[in-house]
């Protein structure tokens, strides 16, 4: 019996250490969600951009209506401008150089200001190109905008409304205008709030 009694111990503890060499690891969680990306940091991606803009529209002449007043046929100009919106992304940015993208308000005096400023200096921009960006709210302020500032006059700009969150991930919200600058692989390289002198944003034109 002794010797039945120390067989049978041998092979449990046998079993055990088996048991214990194959056990498998728990299973680790899964990492399948992707961090969000803090847009606002330097060194960050761009994000994903969607521009409607009116810089290169064609403007619909305005219609002729008719309309009786006192039995007498009257023609009258329809003062209305109908301008059609051209959609840019991401990929309609690929010029060798740095990319700006100004965040501004057409009714914003600073935001005026800095305009004129870029425009004066537009000769510096070889390779490199100026987004300016306005909230969607803003759609009835951006034909006068252009219109008095002659945006139209300098194809390197490209001036619209964001139509996707780019604002949102990329606004400090401390001042405006907001430009931030972007290098030839789109990667952000520096984030000016409020009017920038010509001598600091210079060094990131080319």
């Amino acid at each position: 019996m002794k010797y039945i009694y120390m067989l049978a111990l041998a092979s449990a503890i046998s079993s055990a250490c088996f048991a214990q060499k194959t056990e498998t690891k728990p299973p680790q969680p899964e990492t399948t969600a992707t961090e969000k990306i803090d847009y606002q940091q330097i060194g960050t991606p761009m994000p994903e951009l969607v521009l409607i803009s009116y810089d290169s529209a064609s403007i619909i002449p305005p219609k002729k209506k008719k309309h009786r007043k006192k039995d007498q046929e009257v023609v009258a100009e329809d003062t209305t401008i109908q301008m059609q919106p051209i959609i840019y992304t991401n990929k309609d940015f690929k010029n060798k150089g740095n990319l700006l993208v100004m965040m501004f308000n057409p009714t914003c005096g600073h935001c005026e200001d800095q305009t004129e400023i870029l425009k004066k200096n537009i000769d510096l921009f070889k390779d490199s190109r100026l987004i300016m960006l306005a909230n969607k709210t803003m759609k009835t302020y951006i034909p006068d905008f252009m219109h008095n500032h002659k945006i139209k006059d300098f194809p390197i700009i490209t001036l619209g409304m964001d139509s996707t969150s780019f604002i949102n991930n990329t606004f400090l919200y401390r001042a405006l205008p907001q430009i931030n600058i972007y290098n030839s692989e789109r990667k952000l390289i520096k984030v000016y709030a409020g009017e920038v002198p010509m001598d600091s944003l210079k060094m990131f034109i080319n």
